[in-house]
């Protein structure tokens, strides 16, 4: 299930970056403090790097590894050195360790980090509600939304069995997460708890800050939720395949 080969793999895009990023790191290396948010598809990690990227002293990238480089973890300290504000920080989507780099020890990888001086930020969804988003976005091709009041109502139906495959695939994608980070130094975010109502923004920006030794500032989310764009017409077969299916637990426990 985990592994699978990723178009985003076969193109020179990453390659060619890189080859950027290291010649303008020969000529300038910055001691910026670094992080690196990691999260499935959908989990909130667009959100909190469009938060975190309003702190003035903060520069967070989105998916930099969403193409193939040659060394991922040098290309990410190279791409923090060569940064300006006091701090940098990117995300990466797990799938892209397996199916688009390719990185043989994921936890060797994390650990080099961390020693590098990375700071880890974990971002989890309920698997439910994360899956159904990534379901609708992936039929609708509509990742986000900036201005809800202009966004028309859209009605879907998704494969049942398709869904079920989803929601296998994401919560062996979570259990990977937890394993691998159970004893490396990591901030937790908690989508429900800390990201999906905007007066949680501020406080989880604010001690996401004050791990990194930062000054906060004010934020506000310039996204609105696609959940409130879409209508989908099958939801009770839906839950009623996954209960089939024997994974009828992630309906009901917020920690799956």
């Amino acid at each position: 299930m985990l592994g699978r080969w990723h178009h985003d793999r076969a193109t020179w895009k990453g390659y060619v970056f890189e080859a950027r990023v290291f010649l303008k790191s020969l000529v300038q290396r910055n001691d910026t403090a670094r992080f690196l948010m990691l999260g499935r598809p959908r989990s909130g990690t667009t959100l909190l790097y469009r938060l975190l990227n309003q702190i003035p002293d903060i520069h967070c990238d989105g998916e930099v590894l969403h193409h193939a480089v040659l060394d991922p973890r040098g290309f990410l300290n190279r791409l923090a050195g060569i940064k300006f504000n006091r701090a940098w920080g990117c995300k990466l989507i797990t799938y892209q360790m397996f199916e688009v780099q390719r990185i043989p020890d994921h936890r060797a990888f994390l650990e080099g980090l961390v020693d590098d001086g990375f700071r880890l930020i974990h971002i989890r969804r309920r698997t439910w509600d994360q899956s159904l988003s990534l379901s609708v976005a992936q039929a609708s091709d509509q990742y986000h939304i900036r201005d809800q009041r202009r966004a028309q109502i859209r009605h879907l139906s998704l494969d049942p069995g398709r869904f079920v495959d989803q929601i296998r695939w994401n919560l062996a994608m979570l259990d990977y997460e937890t394993r691998l980070l159970a004893d490396l130094p990591h901030m937790d975010v908690n989508y429900e708890a800390d990201l999906k109502h905007p007066a949680d923004h501020q406080p989880t920006v604010d001690r996401i800050c004050n791990g990194l030794g930062l000054p906060s500032a004010p934020v506000a989310a310039d996204l609105a939720r696609t959940a409130e764009a879409h209508r989908i017409d099958n939801l009770s077969a839906l839950q009623e395949a996954v209960c089939a299916a024997g994974l009828g637990h992630v309906l009901e426990d917020p920690t799956a």
